[in-house]
């Protein structure tokens, strides 16, 4: 079957932003990088812009310095054992098809040989429920946050379906605001496929207080998201992540743009060197989505106020490891009543 290269294809002068933004666009998690006569010249994964923004690069730099000119590619005559060999054996995620100039005509895609949810994992997914969402109120008047639909499910729904997908059935849920709204929908989890229990919170506990009431589910590395956030992140590859770098803790993060609304100037000794208008500045910015190692729950204080951020800052004062993920893929935090309408309005698209 020959598939859409739409969102696929990147030019070899383009900006790391511009990767960015296609990466997002097609889910992929990689481009096939092309030269002015549309010849492949190369890839550029989601991890090549990891790497390019971990280590301080401009989004403004175009690709040709990070992009992998040594790809793997065939022609359209490959046999599917033949296909099989160069994913497994060169890990890949895509393999780009070529015809006789090599330009891409087809691909072949990882997903196509592998089933995630048949490489059932045991690691935990605590998702964080208990909140009051009252930035979006009056919907969250009747209903907990994450049961708010987008699209034609609630969004803890999606979550819980998206985890179930890469493998990770073995669902905690931390609930408070409303909880028999949350326990009547999902019950034990049985209907999606998964395995669900409930951390209740007699009182607030902060975004990592709830954490410390699960300690007895959690013997190893697990993720926490926020029920509020929808994203099309590859799980499996961001534990592997976790794991491949020994982080304590891995924090998935995003780029985060401010323009400042004026001409920035540049100074010498008082001696104005330059003007910048309107520059727009980048942030790494937590995501609300992590993978912990299960000794670090020990640095949470017993039925507390503690949140996730003050977690952080402890195990970096340790002297701890702890990891970025910087995002790629299309990620939404629904926190505010624009910020829901425009996550329905993603939903199809993205998700």
């Amino acid at each position: 079957m020959v598939k859409t290269l739409k969102n696929l294809l990147i030019n070899y002068n383009d900006s790391i932003l511009r990767a960015m933004q296609l990466i997002n666009l097609n889910s992929k998690g990689i481009l096939f990088v092309v030269d002015d006569d549309s010849k492949l010249v190369g890839t550029i994964t989601d991890g090549d812009i990891r790497r390019a923004i971990l280590s301080g690069l401009p989004l403004n730099m175009d690709i040709s310095k990070i992009y992998n000119g040594n790809c793997i590619y065939c022609n359209k005559d490959i046999s599917a054992n033949e296909v099989k060999k160069h994913f497994i054996e060169k890990k890949i995620k895509l393999l780009p098809v070529v015809d006789a100039n090599k330009t891409i005509v087809n691909y072949f895609e990882i997903d196509d040989l592998i089933d995630y949810n048949k490489l059932e994992k045991e690691n935990t997914v605590f998702i964080m429920a208990g909140g009051l969402g009252t930035r979006l109120s009056p919907l969250t008047d009747d209903l907990p946050k994450p049961m708010l639909k987008v699209g034609n499910k609630p969004i803890l729904q999606t979550i819980i379906e998206q985890f179930r997908n890469y493998g990770f059935k073995n669902i905690l849920i931390s609930i408070n605001y409303k909880a028999d709204v949350i326990e009547n929908y999902f019950r034990d989890g049985k209907d999606f496929d998964v395995s669900i229990k409930y951390i209740k919170e007699t009182k607030r506990l902060g975004t990592a207080g709830s954490i410390k009431l699960a300690k007895q589910y959690l013997n190893k590395p697990f993720f926490v998201i926020n029920g509020d956030i929808l994203t099309n992140v590859n799980y499996y590859n961001l534990l592997h992540y976790h794991n491949e770098n020994n982080y304590e803790m891995t924090i998935g993060s995003r780029i985060y743009e401010t323009q400042i609304p004026y001409g920035v100037l540049n100074i010498d000794e008082s001696c104005v060197t330059s003007l910048v208008e309107k520059p727009t500045i980048n942030h790494l910015v937590s995501g609300g989505l992590y993978v912990l190692n299960p000794d670090i729950i020990d640095n949470i204080p017993d039925n507390e106020y503690f949140d996730i951020t003050q977690l952080i800052d402890k195990l970096i004062h340790k002297k701890e490891r702890v990891g970025s993920f910087p995002i790629t893929d299309y990620w939404m935090d629904i926190g505010k009543v624009e910020d829901f309408y425009k996550a329905n309005k993603d939903i199809e698209k993205y998700l």
